[in-house]
């Protein structure tokens, strides 16, 4: 009997190991599938911006062709634009592709730059003001990606915030060192949140856009799972019609 009651506990033990295994094969899956839909989400920003590179490096080429005086001058615009749609193909394909989920040095001055290049629209031409305020050298061991989807996600609420609104549009990037961690900042001068939403905005499928407009709810109930899987926590304050922070403390160093 001793001898059954042991092999019944160690199918059950094989079992919920089984089961440990698909549930974190499904959450990494999930992550992904959110970052994808984070792409998706700028689709109409990149096309926006590779038309704005494309349409000079075309006419150029075109009055080139009938002016050879002007060759000069098309390459250099088909050089530089072409340069531009690199930068931001590269930075792209970085944050959609699969990464090796080590932890590794990453320079968040250098991780904010590839993530606004992401983003391929420059803040200016939707007049808003982008402040950074992060201190020359600032580094964490951290799963880059993950670090990165968490601050694309802020961005990308950030800027639908104080486009919503009429009057000055800033976005405000920081990162204050605090002993061993790092608090990261994304504040925006948007709409804001109401009070009775603060609590259930990380909650998975909860979303204050509209039915049927973009986003799936899983967008912020991600980032605070990652940031929590990297050992950190997230947290917001907002005050409707003046704006919103959410503050990202993560630790120097995270945990494999």
């Amino acid at each position: 009997m001793a001898t059954s009651n042991q092999a019944l506990t160690t199918d059950h033990q094989a079992e919920l190991e089984r089961l440990r295994t698909e549930v974190d094969t499904l959450r990494q899956q999930l992550k992904h599938s959110q970052r994808l839909a984070s792409v998706g989400t700028m689709a109409a920003m990149v096309a926006h911006e590779f038309n704005n590179i494309l349409t000079p490096v075309v006419n150029y080429a075109q009055i080139a062709r009938a002016n050879p005086s002007l060759m000069a001058k098309a390459l250099d615009r088909a050089a530089s634009g072409g340069q531009r749609a690199t930068e931001i193909c590269q930075a792209l394909l970085g944050f959609a592709g699969d990464q090796p989920p080590a932890p590794q040095t990453v320079h968040l001055q250098e991780l904010v730059a590839d993530t606004l290049a992401a983003m391929a629209r420059e803040p200016a031409k939707d007049r808003i003001d982008l402040a950074l305020a992060i201190p020359e050298g600032t580094t964490l061991v951290t799963r880059r990606v993950e670090l990165q989807q968490i601050l694309l996600n802020l961005l990308l609420n950030a800027r639908t915030a104080v486009l919503a609104k009429d009057g000055p549009r800033k976005i405000e990037i920081s990162a204050l060192p605090q002993g061993e961690s790092l608090l990261i900042r994304v504040s925006d001068t948007g709409v804001g949140i109401r009070p009775e939403n603060l609590e259930k905005i990380f909650e998975p499928f909860f979303t204050t856009k509209a039915v049927g407009g973009e986003g799936s709810g899983l967008g912020l109930a991600i980032c605070r799972e990652i940031a929590h899987d990297l050992g950190g926590q997230i947290e917001v304050q907002s005050t409707p019609g003046v704006g919103t922070t959410f503050a990202v403390q993560l630790p120097l160093h995270a945990a494999a």
